[in-house]
């Protein structure tokens, strides 16, 4: 956790249970954007006023407000006030930094996970809160910065063909978390590009890749780990939970969510071990590279050691050596280092000692 992240807590410090603090960091205003909708009909509205939001509902309708940004937390809670909602209820929503969970409050569901993005030029995955409150006939969206996932959804539900304006509201909770979900392949695949990448580049030229690419990598699929096996352990849990609030019909499609997410967990873990792999080649390699250098440092060191030996003794200059006062002993020295240098080189490559 960043230490921006620690302070924004300390702004809970000796505040009662259900105060509202925003604890990330985006600085975005709050809007909210209603979609009214039935089968045949469906109204859009626009505002940053709470009053006119709740007076465009219409009780025979679904009723679907997406709020974004937090800035404004008076607005926040005048619409859960509205809809009766729980002080902790709403606390959860604004403390961006909970797990994935699911919380039953008996007159609505509290559903929160992760939206993810991936960063092309960190190479890194961007992450956001999105919390949905399920009610009667109403379905609250909470994100913390504008542009998400659901345009095609919005664009589904204005054009008539969702599935959605046919069904209750927990619906179309499930086709939201099932965009959010469908985007978690997507930084799948960017992860996966990478790894690719790594790898061939790896087994070009080692030089080319550091561990600290790797090691980067390997804590980007911890963190959508962090995220996707909670969220899965909270669905297979609403699936037990007997609620109003979800339809049977809609626990079908449930079950297709769990599938997309235990195959995003396989993945995971397979791209985990590829990485762990490649780390371990890395490091062969790296020593093989060592080895090697190492081998021909000391094949040239043992070729010079008996070089140095006769350089050693011919260089006393005593007077009584007799062969400093031959006319070709410089040159048959040179000629006798040169045969050894080169017998001694002959004979380490016939053992295939390099």
């Amino acid at each position: 956790m960043s230490t921006t992240k620690v302070r924004n807590y300390r702004k809970k410090s000796g505040l009662p249970p259900g105060t509202l603090i925003y604890t990330g960091n985006i600085e975005q205003e709050t809007t909210l954007d209603l979609f009214s909708f039935d089968v045949s009909n469906i109204e859009r509205t626009d505002s940053d006023d709470a009053k006119v939001i709740i007076s465009k509902m219409v009780a025979n309708r679904n009723n679907w407000i997406n709020v974004t940004g937090f800035s404004n937390t008076d607005l926040i809670s005048q619409l859960g006030n509205h809809h009766a909602l729980h002080p902790l209820l709403l606390e959860d929503v604004m403390n961006t930094e909970s797990v994935p969970k699911i919380e039953n409050y008996g007159d609505v569901l509290f559903l929160c996970l992760k939206m993810l993005q991936w960063n092309d030029k960190r190479a890194s995955i961007e992450t956001e809160q999105i919390s949905f409150v399920i009610g009667e006939n109403y379905l609250l969206s909470f994100q913390e910065r504008e542009g998400d996932v659901f345009n095609p959804v919005r664009e589904r539900l204005l054009s008539g063909v969702s599935k959605a304006r046919e069904k209750s509201i927990d619906f179309l909770a499930y086709v939201l978390i099932d965009k959010i979900v469908d985007n978690y392949f997507v930084v799948l695949e960017k992860i996966e590009d990478h790894i690719e990448n790594i790898e061939m580049e790896l087994l070009r030229d080692t030089d080319r890749v550091t561990p600290t690419q790797m090691m980067h990598l390997k804590k980007q699929l911890i963190l959508l780990r962090k995220y996707v096996y909670p969220l899965r352990d909270e669905l297979r849990k609403l699936q037990r939970d007997e609620t109003k609030l979800i339809d049977r019909k809609t626990i079908k499609y449930i079950n297709d969510l769990n599938d997309h997410l235990q195959n995003i967990i396989q993945n995971l873990e397979s791209f985990r071990d590829t990485i762990s792999g490649l780390m371990e080649l890395y490091s062969s390699t790296i020593s093989n590279k060592l080895n090697n250098v190492m081998k021909t440092l000391t094949v040239i060191g043992a070729i010079f050691i008996p070089l140095t030996f006769i350089a050693g003794i011919y260089g006393m200059n005593f007077d009584n050596m007799p062969e400093l006062h031959y006319r070709y002993g410089y040159h048959t020295i040179m000629a006798a280092m040169l045969a050894i240098a080169v017998g001694m080189f002959l004979y380490m490559k016939s053992r295939k000692w390099f």
